[in-house]
């Protein structure tokens, strides 16, 4: 039996709240300075990964680097999906006002999210992910605001898999924007300011 998901959640009594989901090794804290930086007014809710994998929290399991466990990620994609709906309804939010952001591991599970689900959330925003099952049938995407970015000289994603996902959720009707940054897994000052024009705009 899986733990519960550990969170860290700033209630500013917004409309909106922002999910911020971390890459490996990361916490419920670790993005927190991301959602002050992008919006000082929302909620911030930010989550921790159920799987330990030799210390290192991840948001589901994988076989080997850059090879995801592909029923671990379905099963942990529907209890995230299940959690954030409980946690709406505990603390009065509303998951249609939900910006889901992703880090990594953190974009991987919310690229299956998408995957299963949608357009559910307000808006997805994932930094740096992978296509996060191969061969999949994907839902319809029509009206779902998504940005992607990619680092060019990514050690940990190609950029490949990002344009692919980028690709995938196109065909399928997402409004979908891909960015692309000269810099590697790391964040840099130009993404950050390209998300805060997202969120502004949705």
């Amino acid at each position: 039996m899986q733990a519960n998901i550990e969170y860290n959640f700033i209630n500013k009594n917004s409309s909106r709240t922002l999910v911020l989901l971390h890459g490996t090794g990361g916490d419920e804290n670790d993005l927190m300075f991301l959602g002050e930086n992008i919006d000082k007014l929302v909620n911030l809710l930010g989550l921790r990964g159920r799987i330990n994998e030799n210390g290192m929290n991840r948001f589901f399991k994988r076989l080997q680097p850059g090879v995801f466990d592909t029923e671990n990620l379905v099963e942990e994609t529907k209890y995230l999906h299940k959690f954030l709906q409980a946690f709406a309804k505990v603390n009065t939010l509303k998951t249609e006002e939900m910006v889901l952001l992703g880090y990594s591991n953190g974009a991987n599970i919310i690229a299956s999210l998408i995957y299963h689900f949608g357009q559910f959330y307000k808006a997805h925003i994932l930094l740096h992910p992978m296509v996060p099952i191969k061969d999949f049938d994907i839902v319809d995407q029509t009206n779902n605001k998504i940005f992607i970015s990619a680092g060019e000289n990514d050690p940990i994603v190609p950029m490949k898999e990002a344009k692919e996902l980028y690709g995938l959720l196109k065909d399928k009707n997402a409004d979908v924007i891909f960015n692309v940054y000269k810099y590697g897994h790391n964040l840099s000052d130009k993404e950050i300011q390209d998300i805060k024009k997202f969120c502004k705009k949705i």
